[in-house]
C-alpha cells in the first residue's frame, strides 16, 4: 500500500508539472506579436484639394480646432485595434501611410497630418510635408476600387520641425520616411499612440504641375 500511495503522488507530481509548463507555454503566446499582417485600408479617398491652404482647411483658431468640430472625413483609428492594446507604445499604434493621386507623374501635392486624443481636446499637428507622384501605375486600389491615371507617390519630404512626442528612429524625428525617390512607393510611418481620430488635410493640389486629387491608404505596422 505504501509503495502505491507514493506512485500515486508521483503521478500527480507529474502531472502538476505538465501543466504548469502547459500553462506557461500558453501565458507566453498570449502576448502581443511585435508585427502585424493587416490589410490596407482607405484612410483618404482620392479627391481634389480640401483648400487652397492648411488653414483655409482647418482653421485651429477657430472652432474647427476643437474635438466636436473634426472634419466629417477624418477617420477613426480605434476601429483598427489601436486603442485595444495593453501597452502605452506597443506595435499596434504604428501605423504606413502611402499617398496616391492622379493624373500624371511628378505631379505634386502638399499635406498636413491631425489627429484628436479620445473624447475631447484639440486638434494636434502631427506632421506636415509636400510630395511628388511617382511612375509606379496604381490601376486597382487596395480595396478593389478601379482609377485612371492612378500613381502612387514615390517622394515624401517633411518638415523637420518636431510636432509629435514620439520617437521612432531614434534621432528626433516624429515620422519617418522610406524609398523616397525611387519611381515606387514611398511610405510615411508614425507611432500615433494616444490617437483616436487622424485627418489628412490635402492642399495644393490641381493647380499648374500639381496632382489632381489625392488620396492616403494605410495600414498597421
Amino acid at each position: 500500500m505504501k509503495n502505491l500511495g507514493k506512485s500515486i503522488i508521483a503521478i500527480l507530481l507529474i502531472i502538476a508539472v505538465i501543466l504548469s509548463v502547459v500553462f506557461m507555454v500558453k501565458l507566453t503566446f498570449a502576448e502581443p506579436l511585435d508585427t502585424y499582417h493587416s490589410e490596407w485600408v482607405r484612410i483618404k479617398d482620392s479627391a481634389a484639394e480640401d483648400g487652397a491652404t492648411f488653414a483655409a482647411s482647418l482653421a485651429l483658431d477657430a472652432n474647427e480646432g476643437i474635438f466636436s468640430s473634426k472634419p466629417s472625413g477624418a477617420y477613426h483609428i480605434v476601429s483598427r485595434g489601436i486603442a485595444d492594446q495593453p501597452y502605452t507604445s506597443s506595435a499596434g499604434s504604428k501605423w504606413m501611410f502611402a499617398f496616391y493621386g492622379t493624373d500624371a507623374a511628378d505631379e505634386t501635392f502638399s499635406f498636413t497630418l491631425v489627429g484628436w486624443a479620445k473624447g475631447n481636446g484639440m486638434a494636434q499637428i502631427i506632421c506636415e510635408g509636400d510630395g511628388v507622384l511617382g511612375t509606379q501605375d496604381v490601376h486597382t486600389e487596395p480595396n478593389g476600387d478601379t482609377i485612371t491615371n492612378g500613381y502612387w507617390a514615390d517622394t515624401i519630404s517633411l518638415d523637420e520641425t518636431s510636432k509629435w512626442p514620439l520617437d521612432m528612429g531614434g534621432d528626433g524625428a516624429n515620422a519617418q520616411v522610406y524609398n523616397s525617390g525611387d519611381n515606387e512607393v514611398c511610405i510615411l510611418v508614425l507611432d500615433l499612440a494616444g490617437l483616436e481620430w487622424i485627418d489628412f488635410v490635402t492642399y495644393d493640389v490641381a493647380g499648374s504641375a500639381e496632382a489632381s486629387s489625392i488620396g492616403i491608404y494605410g495600414r498597421l505596422y
